[in-house]
């Protein structure tokens, strides 16, 4: 049994300041992203673009982020979590407004590229920074509060873009360029409040010991649902094409936003109490069951009930998946493990980007196609990690 360290809080009434903080960098960090990411698919058919480089955004800018975070996640299990930490969430904060000056596709691909590569840098180390300072009784609850931060920004960002156009039209360079602000805030509240808990003094895992067969399980079901979960542009390109006005998108974005960090929040203590692959379960399921939906939609109002079934989806499994990736996680390589989930998920995004994109140009029923891809996908991920039997907890070194 490990010893809890002097900066965990074991308390379940409360969450250790670290992870508010952490909690804070995600809101702002999402605040100045999602300010740019909404206007992105018309942006760059503005720009000349089509499906597949809308598909290619997202795509590949995290498979470029996947390879990263396994190396980042290695290293801050030798390094410590923080610096990690300050780096990615700084690259973001630097890169990021250069979309206000891109003039071709390949300029805005390369931009959320480097954005990406930031966070690829940033991820594992903060969710196993997470993992290192709470029990496992309260991860879903640590986690479901940074998601719900997360995804708050990632609310307002879109309202803020509105706001701004609709003050200033066709000033979406201006935008992009102001996104630094919120960016550098980010920076300071890394720098003034997040901090490593003291090192482990129990013996560590190898860095060379290989996965285990509930990891290895997990990260299969991972796979086959990160193949049919395509870059959430295509619901903006969706509303678009059902007659949403390019200045009213992000108010679009802006719900999504909302009822992901609503849901979020109130999942992580579900996580705690049914465990993490039960909710997990259900999350694929109701993703599946939405995109379903979105397949066979011809209305707006359909099409937008449905994709705010997708947002309380998203905001049920990504609780669920990180508690459970740190259950299965040995002392000392909690990094690695998130690495690994992320580069799974990260390398799955390119195929799926281009599978959805060339889905989407293939004519009339395109739009439909894709989206039954997504959902079928989904519903196989859910099956096979409902039927593989018991994933138990990694044991302490």
């Amino acid at each position: 049994m490990n010893t809890p360290s002097p900066a965990t809080v074991r308390a379940q009434a409360e969450l250790p300041a670290t992870v508010r903080a952490l909690g804070w960098t995600s809101f702002l960090t999402d605040l100045s992203s999602e300010a740019i990411y909404p206007l992105l698919p018309a942006f760059v058919k503005g720009l000349g673009g089509t499906g597949v480089d809308i598909g290619l955004i997202d795509g590949l800018a995290n498979a470029v982020a996947a390879v990263v975070r396994l190396f980042a996640g290695a290293a801050s299990d030798r390094l410590g979590r923080r610096p990690l930490v300050l780096i990615g969430y700084g690259l973001s904060a630097i890169l990021r407004p250069l979309m206000g000056l891109v003039a071709t596709p390949l300029g805005v691909i390369a931009v959320r590229t480097a954005d990406r590569f930031g966070k690829g840098i940033r991820s594992a180390p903060r969710d196993a920074l997470v993992t290192d300072l709470v029990e496992p009784a309260i991860r879903g609850r640590a986690f479901g509060h940074i998601r719900a931060m997360d995804h708050a920004g990632a609310a307002l960002g879109p309202l803020v873009a509105m706001l701004f156009l609709l003050a200033f039209p066709g000033r979406e360079r201006t935008l992009f360029l102001l996104a630094i602000l919120p960016g550098l805030a980010t920076l300071a509240v890394i720098w003034k409040f997040v901090r490593d808990p003291p090192r482990p003094t129990v013996a560590a895992t190898p860095a060379s010991a290989p996965l285990s067969a509930p990891q290895l399980h997990l990260l299969g079901c991972v796979a086959i649902w990160a193949l049919g979960a395509a870059s959430e542009q295509f619901l903006l390109l969706r509303v678009a094409d059902l007659g949403v006005a390019a200045y009213a998108i992000p108010l679009i974005w802006f719900a999504i936003g909302v009822v992901k960090s609503i849901t979020a929040s109130r999942a992580g203590p579900l996580v705690d109490r049914l465990a993490p692959r039960p909710t997990l379960v259900v999350g694929w399921l109701a993703f599946a069951a939405a995109y379903g939906g979105l397949a066979l939609a011809n209305s707006l109002v359909t099409a937008v009930a449905c994709m705010l079934v997708v947002a309380m989806a998203y905001g049920i499994t990504e609780p669920a998946e990180r508690a459970l990736v740190a259950a299965l996680s040995p002392d000392g390589r909690q990094g690695t493990a998130f690495g690994w989930y992320a580069l799974v998920q990260g390398l799955m995004a390119l195929p799926a980007g281009l599978l959805a994109g060339w889905l989407w140009d293939r004519g009339a029923d395109g739009a439909a196609t894709a989206f039954a891809v997504t959902a079928a996908l989904a519903a196989v991920a859910a099956g096979l990690l409902a039927v593989g039997g018991p994933i138990r907890a990694a044991p302490s070194a």
